[in-house]
């Protein structure tokens, strides 16, 4: 009986191996039955459309495409086979779900089964992930063996809606890239793209009605041109239903609309001198401004036959409309509370115009304020929290939180990092999001339409950055709303991914090499000698690293345990996966008394900047320039920094230098003090410098050397006093300010 179930579970797991290996489909389907065998494409094969839908074709053209180009064959559409090898093309009521498929191959034939013809694209994607990755080459790959595993594939989405939004408004994106954009998330079998065409800084929508405004924009954003006609969008929409994609337009009110307004500034609020308040650009919630929006929504309808229309809806401030007496006596005259619900009447507004015309409306989860227009669907961004709301007050909800969803964050703790927003957020991170809150009872998740990633661009200047910032997280994103919860497997998942980017090489899409994390870490062994360990939760993938400088290559130094360091050293690590250097970091490992020593903090810093552990504060690396995110600044709010450095011995010392960040436009400030202490029994402490420094008048690190003479102590400890309350006509003015320390660097 053991051996049977010995010989059971080898089966099982050795059947789990082939499915992942000779089946590296994206997402991971539903149900794969593995079979021996392969199906051989060659000048024989012919594809039988039993379908007698023109849809059909549209469906199959990206497998007529790859395989003209790549291989060579025709692959013609006919309605028998008479003697050729088939693939057979059927539209079956009985499959269950309307983008599902069902995949049947054998050496001889190959059927495909789908209830629409967009179950068809959905299962001609996972035909071609099936084939050798040369499939994606735009040239003849004359040595390749075209084959197919045989098995048997059934496989439907988890949830109906899989988005992801780019923001054109920061950073106008030409429509060739567009193109490009889509083909990819159509190959990821993703049903959304999110087209976020207006905010502050300009207005990307052609309008024929009022033409002031495409050429219109923000005065904070002077170079930012370009916009799209209505010939290009509808274009555009046509190229995304060929890819079973919906294109849903945003057009962003009443806040984020300060390059509407300086168009045409009579929608803006007045204060009681008749002054126009322009500066949080805000629509004043007026009937005409209502009309204003509801023509401009009238053309967008024209153009994008999209069930649903976005609207907006967020961080409208409200300011101007405190001081707006136009707003006041609409509160008063309708018997508002307050201006949330002055702004929750004005979306119910915008909402009967566009059910009158047929469609639905979207909002960022601000519309729940005030209360939730009665048709509206909820896009969930502060929390998943507010996403479970709506669907308790059945409402449906777009899941997609910062915490999982925003693919403008920073997505590696490398500080050679291109700039982008403050937060983190990597692949294993979004991989791991669940859209369904825990709370919600099953008759309430079915609110949930699915997951959406988003992309604002403010720091993202060009297409070839976009898909920076967009792939492989795009690529997890995918998985999650496509794949069962009890499926996804993160390991799995990269083993696929490996064979994924292959074929994202062949199509030119610049895409992050950010699967693992490499991560340093500094110690003292018992004869106090700096080792420096590399850290990576890599499934034992193997680390290779230079100090020299140079790239790191399979040819470098295998890492196998702590390297001894005796000087400041620069290294350069890479992990390797099936043979694709990935994940290569870049640090410069800074040698100094207190490198490697643990310091003892008084204080712990908040859990959202505490992911380098109290180790950053001595490990020898130092935070990013330009962020403070990564895992090397720690950030208290509203809290003083102490901290104790304990040698084993009285140490000599003379100098000691603090980073900290200063970037009030983020709530970031520098410390208001700093002082330093030294004691050799750790309970009497000697004041040996305080320093009060000024302001700077530039953002960023703020480095404070503070020269003490010759000393030598065996404790040392540093505080440094938070700045306090934000002063006012400052970001966060009247909030506690933050502070944020780096490396502590004792000479």
């Amino acid at each position: 009986m053991k051996k049977q179930l010995l010989l059971l579970w080898c089966l099982l797991c050795s059947g789990t191996i082939l499915a992942q290996n000779r089946y590296p489909i994206i997402p991971q389907p539903q149900k794969i039955i593995p079979q021996n065998g392969s199906f051989e494409l060659n000048k024989q094969v012919v594809i039988v459309d039993k379908t007698r839908n023109p849809q059909t074709l549209v469906a199959l053209q990206p497998l007529k495409d790859k395989c003209r180009l790549a291989a060579g064959l025709a692959l013609p559409v006919v309605s028998k086979a008479k003697g050729k090898k088939p693939i057979e093309v059927i539209l079956d009521a009985k499959v269950t779900q309307a983008e599902g498929y069902k995949l049947n191959i054998t050496p001889q034939h190959i059927q495909l089964k789908a209830k629409t013809p967009a179950g068809i694209f959905y299962g001609v994607q996972s035909l071609l992930q099936l084939l050798p990755t040369d499939i994606e080459q735009k040239i003849r790959a004359n040595d390749t063996q075209w084959t197919i595993p045989c098995g048997t594939i059934e496989d439907e989405p988890r949830f109906g809606y899989r988005g992801i939004m780019l923001d054109v408004s920061r950073h106008f994106m030409p429509v060739d890239f567009l193109k490009k954009y889509i083909d990819e998330l159509a190959a990821l079998k993703i049903n959304r793209f999110h087209w976020h065409l207006t905010d502050g800084q300009a207005f990307r929508f052609e309008s024929k009605k009022y033409p002031l405004l495409h050429t219109a924009k923000s005065p904070q954003w002077p170079t930012n041109e370009g916009f799209y006609t209505q010939e290009q969008m509808r274009e555009l929409v046509k190229y995304a239903q060929d890819r079973f994609i919906t294109i849903i337009p945003e057009v962003d009110v009443p806040g984020h609309s300060q390059a509407a307004l300086v168009a045409y500034p009579q929608y803006a609020c007045q204060d009681s001198t008749g002054k126009q308040l322009l500066f949080q650009g805000e629509f004043c919630p007026k009937p005409e401004s209502a009309q204003f929006i509801a023509d401009i929504l009238d053309e967008v309808i024209s153009i994008f036959p999209s069930e649903y229309i976005h609207i907006g809806g967020d961080e409208a401030s409200k300011v101007a409309w405190h001081k707006c007496p136009v707003c006041r006596k609409t509160t008063q005259d309708l018997g508002l509370k307050n201006v949330d619900e002055l702004q929750s009447n004005f979306i119910k507004t915008l909402e009967k115009h566009l059910n009158s015309r047929g469609r639905k409306m979207i909002g960022w989860d601000e519309i729940l304020e005030g209360g939730l227009a009665p048709n509206a669907t909820v896009m969930a961004w502060r929390s998943l929290e507010s996403g479970g709301e709506a669907a308790k007050m059945k409402h449906n909800a777009i899941m997609s939180p910062t915490s999982h969803c925003y693919l403008d964050y920073y997505q590696s703790e490398d500080p050679n990092e291109p700039l982008a927003f403050a937060g983190f957020i990597n692949l294993p991170k979004i991989y791991s999001f669940e859209p369904i809150p825990e709370n919600l009872t099953a008759e309430e998740a079915k609110y949930v339409l699915g997951p959406q990633a988003n992309l604002w661009t403010e720091q993202v200047p060009v297409g070839s950055h976009a898909e920076y910032m967009t792939f492989p997280r795009g690529v997890a994103l995918a998985e999650v709303g496509w794949s069962k919860k009890e499926d996804r497997n993160y390991a799995n998942f990269l083993d696929r991914l490996s064979s994924y980017l292959t074929r994202m090489d062949y199509r030119s899409v610049n895409y992050a090499k950010h699967f693992f994390e490499i991560k340093t870490q500094t110690s003292r062994d018992a004869n106090q000698r700096i080792n420096l360990s590399l850290l990576c939760d890599n499934n034992g993938a193997p680390i290779y690293y230079t100090t020299d400088g140079s790239t790191p290559t399979q040819q470098s130094n295998l890492y196998t345990g702590p390297i001894l360091i005796s000087q400041t050293t620069n290294i350069k690590a890479a992990t390797v996966m099936k043979g694709r250097m990935v994940d290569e970091i870049t640090r410069t490992i800074s040698i100094n008394k207190a490198t490697g020593v643990q310091m003892e903090l008084t204080t712990l810093p908040s859990k959202r900047y505490f992911r380098g552990g109290i180790g950053a504060i001595t490990n020898g690396t130092f935070g990013g320039n330009g962020r403070f995110n990564d895992e090397e600044w720690l950030g208290w709010n509203d809290q003083d920094f102490e901290g104790v450095i304990k040698w084993n011995q009285a140490t000599d010392f003379s100098k000691i230098t603090l980073r900290f960040f200063h970037k009030p436009s983020s709530w970031v400030w520098m410390p208001k003090s700093v002082s330093i202490l030294a004691s050799n029994d750790g309970v009497n402490y000697t004041t040996l410098s305080t320093v009060n420094p000024s302001v700077p008048a530039q953002e960023g690190v703020l480095t404070i050397p503070m020269s003490l003479g010759n000393q030598q102590y065996k404790f040392l400890k540093i505080k440094a006093q938070a700045y306090g309350t934000i002063p006012a006509n400052m970001t966060g003015a009247g909030d506690k300010a933050w502070l944020f320390v780096d490396e502590v660097v004792v000479e």
